[in-house]
């Protein structure tokens, strides 16, 4: 019998480590990589709006491109708008844009503002391990009256054909020295624009772009040593707590009361927090019991947000950590979370229990439980 016991135990535990493994593994996701680039000759400068909310992203004035910013693969609502204002004056978008896993997506705003032709353009330059004698160039046509354009060696050997305004182009090339002509498409001159004695490093990533305009051509240039972005190239990343929950089907009512009681964005990127995370059938359980409906529960927003910040503690604190304690302050203020280990389960105030520990998320840690918690 006790072998039995011990047997039926470590089964239970090898489930269990393969469980929260898969999860881990489950939940990582490969970052994107996101610029912006102001290829508009007569627009203001601009600030970048993602999902509704002001991004991290400098302003940027015409010639500019911004650094790189990672986010979560997944549909972003992106808006263009002049510096100062609000997202009612976009002058691009909100407009909604895809981004895959390991992307390495420039976004330029090109056009003109008074031609009412503002628009964007985008190009996917994928960076990669380059080779020890290798460069990555990127080519951007942002010259709204150019034709389309070949760029050319002094030989006439084309090495990027037929560009049309708002695409790029991506290659590699051996490191050296280049003299490079910006022509229109098929011919080999006169010339759009002249690069000559152009220096391109090995393990260096160069985008050029021409903007401006045919009658007054201009070059705008970043160039990126590999250096910079390696520890950056194929790196992964947890999903934070909000897009867990959303991303969860034992969640759908827990999603729903977070975004009804406007603390979904708390939980995407505020924290780190512990959140202890009822289940489906928990809220089920507890609207039975006071003979509500989950759209009451949803309406009141007052009795939503306290019951929801007992439900969060300050910090990222695995299994290991709680169960160290007796008790833990909540975000709710002078509310605390009791607990107590019994027979190596995990129970909160008396009778909540913990059912699936250790979920990562970028911001902290999730607990799901079998209950409610109600402050006490």
């Amino acid at each position: 019998m006790v072998r039995r016991r011990i047997v039926s135990m470590v089964a239970l535990v090898a489930l269990l480590v393969a469980l929260f493994a898969a999860l881990s593994v489950s939940a990582q996701a490969e970052l994107t990589r996101v610029r912006i680039a102001h290829f508009s000759p007569d627009a203001p400068a601009v600030q970048i709006f993602i999902n509704g909310q002001r991004s991290d992203i400098q302003t940027l004035r015409f010639g500019d491109v911004s650094g790189w910013v990672e986010l979560l693969p997944g549909t972003y609502s992106i808006a263009v708008v002049p510096a100062g204002a609000g997202l009612d004056a976009a002058a691009i978008g909100p407009v909604n844009v895809s981004f895959a896993p390991g992307g390495w997506l420039t976004i330029a705003a090109i056009g003109s503002l008074n031609a009412g032709t503002l628009t964007v353009g985008t190009v996917n330059e994928a960076y990669r391990t380059l080779a020890a004698d290798e460069a990555r160039v990127t080519v951007f046509h942002a010259i709204e009256d150019a034709p389309a354009v070949d760029v050319i060696l002094p030989d006439g050997t084309a090495i990027v054909s037929g560009l049309s305004f708002g695409q790029g182009a991506v290659l590699n090339v051996p490191a050296g020295t280049y003299s490079l002509s910006v022509v229109a498409a098929g011919t080999t001159g006169p010339a759009v624009l002249s690069l000559p004695n152009t220096a391109l490093n090995a393990r260096t990533f160069y985008f050029v772009a021409a903007t401006n305009t045919l009658s007054n051509p201009q070059v705008a240039l970043s160039v990126v040593g590999q250096s910079r972005v390696a520890p950056l190239i194929g790196k992964r990343n947890l999903p934070s707590i909000a897009a867990i929950v959303a991303g969860d089907s034992r969640f759908d009512t827990l999603e729903a009361a977070v975004n009804a009681a406007g603390l979904t964005g708390a939980l995407r990127t505020g924290g780190p927090f512990t959140v202890f995370a009822p289940t489906d059938d928990a809220f089920a359980a507890l609207l039975s019991a006071l003979n509500v409906s989950a759209a009451d529960l949803l309406a009141d927003t007052a009795l939503l947000t306290t019951v929801l910040q007992y439900h969060v503690v300050v910090g990222s604190a695995p299994a290991s950590e709680v169960t160290r304690f007796t008790a833990l302050p909540t975000l709710l203020p002078n509310s605390q979370i009791l607990v107590e280990v019994r027979d190596g389960r995990v129970f909160l105030n008396d009778t909540v229990e913990v059912i699936v520990a250790d979920i990562a998320a970028s911001n902290g840690t999730i607990h799901v439980i079998n209950a409610v918690l109600l402050p006490r």
